[in-house]
């Protein structure tokens, strides 16, 4: 949902808390944990008695923070949308990717509170849990949601899909190896690539619903997990599908102990290639560089749409890994990054309070590079005044 300035100036209280949450100690072959926790782990309040009252309230609160995005009809065509990549959900179609009902189901009340309370990982819709701290706030917009779309009239709810605990041993080898077989046989490179890298031969042609280009999940880049990057939100996943989107859902397909498998496999591939540069931005026809551990790490801050540090220095040839963390969600669109001259190697968009984004590339040349924060949803004195400079200094070397 998209929010109003004011609304993404509550964020600001959270900078100190944010910080203590740098990316600098990370451990070069394992990704941090999430700053929030995933989607079915995320707690769901005690909810008020559904009620008109409640529903007005929700239209209240629809009004003052989400329309910028999701538009006065919640039709998702708010005045913000056509700077937002995905695009705001359309609530009038009743169709929702993050769910604990079977495909083609609407999602239960608890998953709405969920997906408002914690937000939606890579996207522009932040964790509403943050800016409306009183849970009847979010249980209201659940509630004027549903009146949004005749789906919810017109359809029975149904139950939570059956997803038990995870097997003791579901990240051991065995298990890894397992899941590489299904992966296989299940034809998921036709997408997702060879190597999971959102790379697959069909990957450019996939489109959504509503004829937006939609291109596959790069699963090694754990900051991409729209619920979360644990087994049992990918499994969970496997089992609802997302609906809108070319994703199937497995559920049908194959048995429980396979779920887990792919699942535990797709997870290790993160592992394998952590914080690895977004495949989707690469220039097509060009062969990237899989880069390792880097050599620096740099922990960069939004504080009220500038970046601090302002001035980094790195060492010509270093593989330099920046972390941005945010105070505030930038008009809903969350903010970015990218460097002058190497925009495709350092390209980052949508890191959101509670969210932070990552990316690698190499300082491959000496020199004095500006970098920006690429999100368009402000023309006038926000993003376009986020700028610092990255200071390459020579190799001693030759």
């Amino acid at each position: 949902m998209g929010s109003q300035p004011f609304a993404c100036a509550r964020g600001l209280l959270l900078a100190a808390g944010l910080l203590a949450l740098s990316a600098c100690h990370r451990k070069a072959a394992e990704p941090p944990p999430p700053v929030d926790p995933g989607f079915l782990a995320m707690p769901v309040d005690p909810r008020p008695p559904s009620t008109p009252a409640l529903v007005a309230r929700g239209r209240d609160v629809f009004a003052k923070n989400c329309v910028a995005c999701h538009g006065q009809k919640g039709d998702g065509k708010g005045y913000g949308a056509p700077f937002l990549s995905p695009p705001p959900r359309d609530f009038t179609a009743g169709v929702f990717k993050l769910r604990t009902t079977p495909s083609g189901s609407m999602p239960r009340d608890e998953d709405l509170y969920r997906t408002i309370s914690r937000g939606v990982t890579g996207t522009a819709m932040p964790a509403w849990k943050w800016f409306l701290p009183d849970p009847a706030d979010r249980w209201a917009l659940v509630e004027y949601i549903k009146a949004l779309s005749p789906r919810w009239q017109a359809e029975k709810a149904q139950a939570a899909i059956d997803l038990p605990a995870a097997p003791p041993d579901v990240d051991g080898p065995a298990s890894i190896a397992k899941g590489k077989a299904v992966y296989e046989s299940m034809g998921c490179a036709s997408c997702h690539g060879k190597e999971g890298m959102g790379d697959g031969p069909s990957s450019l042609s996939l489109r959504d619903d509503w004829d937006n280009p939609l291109g596959a999940r790069d699963f090694t880049n754990v900051a991409g997990f729209k619920g979360g990057w644990s087994e049992r939100e990918i499994a969970r996943t496997f089992l609802t599908g997302l609906d809108g989107t070319p994703m199937p859902s497995f559920a049908d397909a194959m048995p429980r102990d396979q779920i887990w498998a792919l699942a535990a496999y797709v997870k290790s591939l993160g592992r394998q290639h952590p914080m690895r540069d977004v495949a989707s931005h690469g220039t097509a026809g060009k062969t990237r560089e899989v880069l390792g551990a880097p050599d620096v790490r740099i922990a960069l801050l939004e504080r009220g749409w500038h970046y601090e540090p302002s001035v980094v220095h790195v060492k010509q040839g270093q593989v330099v890994e920046i972390t941005l963390t945010t105070t505030d969600n930038g008009l809903g669109a969350g903010h970015g990054f990218s460097i002058d001259g190497m925009d495709d190697e350092s390209f980052l968009n949508g890191a959101t309070v509670g969210a932070p984004k990552s990316v690698k590339f190499r300082a491959a040349r000496a020199g004095t590079f500006r970098f920006h924060c690429v999100t368009q949803c402000s023309t006038g004195y926000l993003h376009p005044n986020m700028t610092g400079m990255l200071i390459v200094d020579p190799d001693s070397r030759g």
